[in-house]
């Protein structure tokens, strides 16, 4: 591929494009397996595959007992009030928009999970 880089004229910007993201690809997968191939030559297995991360509400198991739902509250307005606070200090970052959403999901499972506890306690009292 490289070799095709001398057909094109100095000023041909769009037509060597697709030919340079052709290299960077190809090198950025052969990057992957020279360091496939060195993590197995120092630890004789090959690497684990990444787990993706979950977000914060993502991990809140809804359901339970009265304790525990109310345990998960005060976990999830901790992390409310985290989100809040980055947002509040950092509104530019790159990130934000990311933050938000995961914000609005806790807002969503917070209510939710008022609404649990409200009607446990409800259905204990009777």
């Amino acid at each position: 591929m490289s070799n095709q880089l001398h057909t094109f004229a100095a000023d041909d910007l769009e037509g060597v494009r697709p030919v340079i993201a052709q290299i960077i690809e190809k090198r950025m997968a052969w990057k992957a397996v020279r360091q496939n191939i060195d993590y197995y030559r120092k630890f004789g297995r090959l690497p684990d595959e990444p787990t993706p991360k979950k977000g914060v509400s993502e991990t809140v198991s809804v359901g339970g007992n009265l304790a525990e739902l109310q345990v998960e509250l005060s976990r999830l307005n901790v992390n409310v009030t985290k989100y809040e606070k980055k947002l509040r200090e950092q509104p530019d970052h790159k990130k934000a928009s990311a933050w938000e959403t995961e914000l609005e999901k806790m807002k969503a499972l917070k209510r939710e999970l008022q609404e649990q506890i409200v009607k446990a306690k409800y259905a204990r009292q009777q």
